[in-house]
């Protein structure tokens, strides 16, 4: 199911580039890029797939689609895209703080660095 998911998300997003380019498609003068300052604020580039999308503190991106013991490099935001939550800790093994995250809500700051995730609900232990 995960190769699925990811081979669906290559195939989406090569059609997606392809379509616009055949169509012609280019962005129109008032959705030039901004100036370095408001380019800060933009959205990050998180695929609309079922997943979790996940940015490291090198700033690549990777997708989580089960439970992570260790994320090395750490996460420091992601997307949830799923219809279930998600726990965010900022130690490795689910310990130490941690954050939940809502079926399809977004953080762009953890307040910490995220060593591992887990879907499902954040209990106590």
């Amino acid at each position: 199911m995960r190769t699925l998911l990811r081979r669906a998300a290559v195939v989406l997003a090569a059609t997606t580039t392809t379509a616009a380019a055949a169509a012609g498609l280019a962005l129109p003068a008032s959705a030039a890029p901004a100036a370095p300052a408001a380019q800060a604020a933009a959205p990050w580039p998180c695929p609309r797939i079922i997943g979790v999308c996940a940015q490291t503190a090198d700033g690549a991106l990777r997708m989580l689609l089960h439970r992570e013991e260790y994320l090395a490099p750490p996460v420091v935001r992601a997307a949830n895209n799923t219809p279930e939550s998600w726990c965010f800790f900022a130690e490795p093994g689910f310990n130490g703080d941690r954050r939940a995250v809502a079926p399809w809500e977004t953080v762009l700051d953890f307040g910490f660095d995220v060593y591992s995730a887990s879907p499902g609900r954040c209990g106590r232990a």
